[in-house]
C-alpha cells in the first residue's frame, strides 16, 4: 500500500508537466476602423477611418497572460488575456464628434500545436473569444466611463487571432510571438454605443513556465 502515500506526489508531477504559464509585453500596430455611432438625440453617424494609438509601454502597459494545458510538444489548449489598448487620435471623416475614445482588453480561447525544431519550438496558434471592454469615452462632449473603475467593464463583442511563436526549451523559457488579431466591438458611450471592426498586429516577448 506504499503507492497510496506517493500518489499525491505523482499527481502533482503529472499536473506540472501539463500546465504552463506565459507572460509577455509587446507592441501593437492598429489599422484604421470605421465606427458607427448611435447616440440618443443625435442622428446615426459613421466616423470613417478612425485611427488609434496603442501607447503600449505607457502605464499600465500592454501585456498578454496565457495559461495553457497540454504538452511541451503537441496540442495545447489555452486561455489568454490580452491587455490591448486603443486610444483614438484622428479620423478621415466625422472625427470631430469624438473628443476621447479609449478601450482595453480581450479574452481568448486558443488551440495551439507545439513543433519541436531545435534549438527552439515552433508553436502556431489559433484563437477565438470575447472582448471584455473597459471604455473611457467622450462623444459629442458627453462622457462615459472612468479610468480605473472596475464597474466600467462589459462584454463588448468577440475577437480572434492567428499567431506564431518561437520558444526555447529552457525553464523558464523565453519566447517571441507575432500575431494578427481581429475583433468586432460594440463600445458603450453616453446615450448609446459605437461599433466597428478592429484589426491589429502584435509583437510580444515574454517568459514561460515550464
Amino acid at each position: 500500500m506504499r503507492w497510496l502515500g506517493s500518489w499525491p506526489f505523482c499527481f502533482g508531477a503529472a499536473a506540472a508537466q501539463n500546465l504552463g504559464l506565459q507572460l509577455a509585453l509587446g507592441l501593437t500596430t492598429n489599422a484604421p476602423a470605421d465606427l458607427r455611432v448611435v447616440q440618443a438625440g443625435f442622428p446615426e453617424t459613421v466616423v470613417e477611418g478612425a485611427r488609434f494609438a496603442g501607447r503600449d509601454l505607457e502605464y499600465f502597459p500592454y501585456y498578454t497572460l496565457r495559461l495553457w494545458y497540454g504538452g511541451q510538444t503537441g496540442w495545447r489548449y489555452e486561455l489568454e488575456l490580452i491587455h490591448q489598448k486603443l486610444y483614438f487620435t484622428e479620423a478621415e471623416r466625422g472625427g470631430e464628434i469624438v473628443q476621447q475614445f479609449n478601450i482595453t482588453d480581450g479574452l481568448l480561447f486558443n488551440v495551439a500545436y507545439a513543433l519541436e525544431a531545435a534549438p527552439v519550438r515552433v508553436v502556431p496558434r489559433l484563437g477565438l473569444g470575447v472582448l471584455v471592454l473597459h471604455p473611457e469615452t467622450v462623444v459629442r462632449d458627453q462622457a462615459w466611463g472612468i479610468d480605473g473603475d472596475p464597474r466600467g467593464y462589459h462584454l463588448g463583442g468577440w475577437g480572434g487571432q492567428i499567431a506564431l511563436v518561437l520558444e526555447t526549451s529552457w525553464r523558464p523559457s523565453l519566447y517571441a510571438e507575432g500575431k494578427w488579431a481581429l475583433g468586432y466591438g460594440r463600445v458603450q458611450i453616453a446615450g448609446g454605443y459605437a461599433e466597428g471592426w478592429f484589426r491589429s498586429l502584435h509583437t510580444t516577448w515574454g517568459l514561460g513556465w515550464p
